[in-house]
């Protein structure tokens, strides 16, 4: 297959990691295909286009749902409705916006008018000011309270103060492991799916019911290639044994930051990073390192069942706990 683009040029070329790709795809956003013989997936000039389309919609702050409406529709009728959806919302908002100010620039008048007089008595005793409250409809107030979440929620990309109200402190059990580690095109995948095998030819939930999938990038020493890898943990019980391509292993547990995602929002790493570096309670706990991910862990929530509904490859997770290791600040 010519003019086909590797997973690897892909997420290089647009921006969007492998596991971004894998998610659009897993919603029939856009397709993937293989090349004979190459294990890879590649995508077509095609699938390349149907993902410039979504990184486009995606800058109009449309949500999933809403994009795939629009692509899948081979006609304009679904654009139409959800931009004239969208529009409708946002002349409703700037009305409401433009009706708070009104009332606020009143407030401030009467203020300045009156600077003798605390701020409450000048508020209570205007019966214009009164009027003009009043008068602001419950779905203005809604919407401009529904705006000022929206803004303090882009806002906490610079305000560590302000970003995680969330996070978690959870203990996290001593337990043996199964590792898949894979380092190349599509790393997430490819460990997921050796895991996943793994674990539906042992019928590991009937063995150990409380098993627990983590995850984290780990990048083999840089090369040519550019490729970087990830590995997989699956709990699993004492004395049972591994065969490669797994590896046995010891995980030692112990005490994260937790914050819970929804797949694909993996910038809300950065946030959980900066709560535990302004927290006064807690600090860093981590080796420091980036061949492992500096000791972080990405948990996929619900495994038991996603891997009891898959029947092959690779289950779906909806949500992950993202998990950052910390101890108690000395006092």
């Amino acid at each position: 297959m010519e003019n086909t683009l590797t997973v690897t040029e892909v997420s290089r070329t647009y921006g969007v990691s492998a596991r971004m790709l894998r998610h659009y795809e897993k919603l029939g956003l856009i397709g993937s295909d293989r090349k004979e013989d190459y294990a890879y997936r590649v995508y077509r000039p095609e699938d390349i286009r149907r993902l410039r389309q979504i990184l486009v919609l995606r800058k109009l702050r449309l949500p999933l749902k809403e994009i795939g409406a629009i692509l899948l529709d081979p006609g304009p009728a679904a654009a139409i409705s959800v931009f004239e959806k969208n529009l409708s919302q946002m002349d409703e908002e700037i009305r409401s916006i433009q009706a708070v100010r009104s009332v606020i620039d009143a407030f401030l008048q009467a203020l300045r008018q009156r600077q003798t007089l605390p701020a409450g008595e000048v508020i209570l005793q205007d019966s214009r000011l009164l009027a003009l409250a009043d008068a602001l409809s419950p779905a203005a107030t809604l919407i401009q309270e529904e705006r000022r979440k929206i803004m303090e929620h882009l806002k906490q990309a610079d305000q560590a103060s302000q970003k995680l109200k969330d996070v978690r402190i959870v203990h996290l059990p001593e337990s043996n492991v199964a590792a898949a580690h894979f380092v190349g095109d599509d790393p997430e995948s490819r460990a997921g799916e050796m895991i996943s095998e793994f674990v539906r030819r042992e019928k590991l939930w009937e063995k150990h019911p409380g098993l627990r999938l983590y995850g984290f990038n780990h990048p083999s020493p840089a090369d040519e290639s550019g490729y970087h890898g990830y590995e997989f943990w699956i709990t699993i019980p004492d004395g049972m044994e591994v065969k490669p391509p797994l590896q046995k292993k010891r995980f030692a547990g112990g005490t994260y930051a937790a914050h819970m995602i929804p797949m694909g929002n993996f910038e809300e790493w950065e946030w959980l990073n900066e709560w535990v570096h302004a927290s006064d309670e807690y600090e860093y706990a981590g080796n420091g390192s980036p061949e492992n991910m500096f000791d972080a862990l990405e948990e996929h929530l619900n495994y038991h069942d996603h891997i009891l509904e898959t029947r092959e490859g690779e289950p779906q997770t909806a949500q992950l706990d993202l998990l950052l290791p910390v101890r108690r600040k000395a006092k």
